[in-house]
């Protein structure tokens, strides 16, 4: 049987380079100027493709212009995808690990400058530049010097409960990726605690980069965890407790949550390599960075939020201060390594060289992306329950049509 071929951070990069570009004007391709048009193209493009179903909003000026859903969450019982179905947005989570990091920096408790090591309840400590500190300010820029290493991240992987470990898939999870079973994974301050002390049980010092943070960018989801983990230890509450708090109760969001165990199964889509094979759902010891099971309804209320905050219309999650620091540009130089279509960050959230903002997303079973332009006030999200890079040989020329498609409405007049 042909091995995994999926890496998330390989992936990451292609979805980016999808996402963020402009869309770029064809000859052969006729402008798609109202919602009926887009409906159309994009109906077209599902029965070509072979992704199980997705879901596409469009906010033009503040409000929704297009919400519509495609294909299904469960192909074996036949169950249509909806907008209000949760789908994983994978690292899309992230920019919420940024929201609540501007509360608890608005309540005083931490700062972007603030050295980890002061908060951390342990040491952590890059062994290539043990002198440099590592302050919060780098885990949101991927500057930290931390690295993921691939085996143990996957192998922090668990299939829940109940789910049939003899599917195909299943068994691909467990003797390729080294996935567990019976959704057993460690707490977050176990896994971080582990991957980050000497002698521990998942510490290497290739999980470190051989350069002082702040030189070099890294694309870390372990550090992005460890971020989350900050907001854990000054709170005093689990980051799924304080996140539905300050973000999903005040906006709303009645289709979103961390964990599986925390939601009405049903309401969720499951995932796909594709069509013809489902993906076992399954957690992450490090879920804060890319577990967040929401619908394109909950995800597009967000984004409007964002787009207000970031354009000082709102401050209903934060204040003006907050958002502006949030969404403002934190590096003063390009680091090296530092993917091409990527212009900057602010905290977790993406400059593109397009002059978007936003985040892309890919796990097994699930891409997503989800941008804005600051300047026009309009926005664009993207969630599909099937991988991209398997869903077919021309998986990839679907999912461009779809970005190309929406973008097109998203910029017409």
């Amino acid at each position: 049987m042909m091995k995994f071929r999926f890496s998330l951070f390989a992936l990451l990069g292609t979805l980016l380079l999808v996402s963020f570009s402009r869309c770029q004007k064809e000859d052969d391709i006729a402008p798609v100027r109202t919602p009926e048009a887009l409906n159309t193209r994009l109906q077209d493009i599902y029965e070509q493709s072979d992704f199980a179903g997705f879901s596409v909003s469009v906010v033009k000026q503040g409000e929704v212009s297009f919400q519509k859903s495609y294909g299904q969450a469960n192909v074996a019982q036949d169950v249509d995808l909806t907008n209000q179905t949760a789908m994983n947005i994978a690292s899309i989570s992230k920019v919420f690990i940024g929201v609540a990091l501007m509360k608890v920096v608005e309540q005083g408790k931490i700062t972007l400058e603030t050295e980890i090591n002061k908060i951390l309840p342990f040491t952590v400590t890059n062994p290539h530049s043990p002198e440099t500190p590592i302050r919060v300010k780098h885990l949101v820029t991927h500057t930290s010097g931390i690295l993921d290493d691939e085996g143990t991240y996957f192998s922090n992987y668990s299939i829940l409960a109940g789910e049939d470990l003899n599917s195909p898939m299943a068994q691909r999870m467990q003797s390729e990726l080294g996935v567990k079973t019976q959704g057993q994974v460690l707490p977050l301050a176990d896994f971080l605690q582990a991957y980050f002390t000497p002698d521990d049980a998942l510490y290497k010092t290739t999980n470190f980069g051989t350069y002082a943070a702040g030189n070099t960018y890294a694309y870390s989801n372990i550090g992005s965890a460890l971020a989350a983990y900050l907001v854990e230890i000054v709170t005093g509450e689990s980051f799924d407790e304080y996140t539905q708090k300050v973000i999903f109760e005040p906006l709303h969001m009645n289709n979103t949550a961390w964990k599986l165990t925390q939601i009405d199964r049903s309401q969720v889509s499951n995932q796909y390599w594709n069509r013809n094979n489902p993906i076992p759902f399954y957690t992450i010891a490090t879920y804060p960075d890319g577990s967040l099971a929401t619908s394109v309804e909950d995800l597009t209320i967000f984004m409007l939020e964002m787009m207000k905050g970031q354009s000082g219309q709102s401050e209903l999650l934060l204040s003006k201060e907050s958002y502006q620091t949030l969404f403002s540009q934190k590096l003063d130089t390009r680091p090296p390594d530092m993917p091409e279509r990527e212009a900057n960050y602010g905290v977790f959230w993406v400059w593109s060289t397009s002059g978007r903002i936003g985040h892309t997303g890919g796990d097994l079973g699930s891409s997503a992306f989800l941008g804005f332009d600051p300047d026009s006030q309009t926005g664009s999200i993207l969630l599909i329950n099937t991988n991209t890079d398997e869903a077919g040989n021309s998986a990839s020329e679907r999912l461009t049509e779809i970005v190309r498609a929406y973008k097109s409405f998203e910029q017409a007049k």
